[in-house]
């Protein structure tokens, strides 16, 4: 006869939605919480980041971002004070941040492809961007200006974010195992990792590998 404990080792555990958000009409790509744990955003392929009162269960439809082409990314800052999103289609990318309070929008422009990824930094100053253009730039919030880049990748950008003290920058590319960490102010490689397996098997990308790890 099984022990208790054995029984509770192996009961899985069933997670019951406390509620369903319906409103998108395609699919969606990013979703960010507030500080506050009573508001999310979430971006989606119809072109939209909507806002939910989660207490309500409802859109905030007053906060409704329109957005030109398809929300790949969402973030909002740790003190609340900014939205981002970014997105885009191929050559049109779409990048902006919108202060909480004021309602002003800054639209920031660098990128050549759309954007797919997005991180604030954890002092909520700083922007960093990743883009199918196989780049990642970093803004100032406040001013809306480049602080550095491009810090360049192997592909499509899949993922950046920001270390704990804000000085250093992990970007990710989306094909393989493969990511690098910047130092911001120098704008430096610190670290790089990645597995020439997977590259190999794509003629341009090995080439790229070979000649930034190798100098071929």
């Amino acid at each position: 006869m099984a022990s208790t404990s054995t029984k509770a080792a192996g009961t899985k555990s069933i997670l019951t939605p406390s509620m369903t958000l319906m409103g998108h009409r395609l699919y969606l790509r990013s979703i960010s919480y507030f500080p506050d744990g009573q508001r999310m955003i979430s971006g989606s392929y119809d072109k939209t980041a909507r806002q939910w009162d989660l207490k309500a269960g409802k859109e905030i439809k007053e906060a409704r971002d329109v957005c030109e082409e398809e929300v790949w990314a969402v973030a909002v800052s740790r003190d609340g004070r900014w939205v981002v999103t970014g997105g885009g289609d191929h050559d049109r990318p779409e990048l902006k941040a919108c202060e909480v309070e004021t309602g002003i929008v800054k639209k920031l422009r660098g990128h050549s492809q759309d954007i797919t990824c997005v991180d604030i930094s954890a002092d909520n100053t700083l922007l960093a961007s990743g883009s199918r253009d196989e780049t990642t730039w970093t803004w100032n919030l406040d001013t809306g200006k480049l602080v550095a880049g491009p810090f360049e990748s192997y592909d499509l950008v899949d993922a950046v974010r920001f270390s704990t003290d804000s000085k250093k920058l992990a970007v990710k590319s989306i094909v393989g195992k493969c990511f690098k960490v910047w130092d911001v102010q120098s704008q430096t490689l610190d670290l790089r990792r990645a597995e020439w397996e997977n590259y190999l098997r794509s003629p341009t990308l090995a080439a790229k590998m070979a000649q930034e790890v190798m100098g071929w």
